[in-house]
């Protein structure tokens, strides 16, 4: 059996790796669609919606809103992204990203909802 000592540094290794994993690109793109998503839900709750939030990060949802007349709707929230460029080349105008719902967020009537995100 392991000592105690040991079984830390293993653990120590195991989370300075994983968080090596993560670039700083994905750290910022993970950042802004925290802030997108709870800017979006702050004016839903303003607009007199009940908001739940999913808890598990695979749901194919990000949100439940409930609105005044009982109605029902499960939305994604996503970031509006731009393209800076195509194929190696620079744009000279940004492009926006379409986005679309997934085909299981089609089955289960998901609606994607668009933030957009100002640095």
């Amino acid at each position: 059996m392991g000592s105690s000592d040991n079984k830390s540094r293993r653990s120590n290794k195991l989370s300075n790796k994983s968080s090596t994993l993560i670039s700083e690109r994905q750290k910022k793109t993970s950042i802004k669609g925290t802030v997108g998503e709870y800017h979006a839900i702050s004016k839903l709750v303003k607009a007199g919606y009940m908001v739940a939030k999913s808890v598990d990060p695979a749901c194919p949802f990000d949100i439940v809103i409930v609105g005044k007349d009982g109605k029902i709707q499960l939305l994604d929230i996503k970031t509006i992204t731009y393209r800076h460029s195509l194929r190696g080349k620079v744009l000279k105008n940004k492009r926006k990203i379409c986005r679309s719902p997934t085909k299981e967020q089609k089955r289960l009537g998901i609606k994607l909802l668009m933030v957009d995100y100002e640095d």
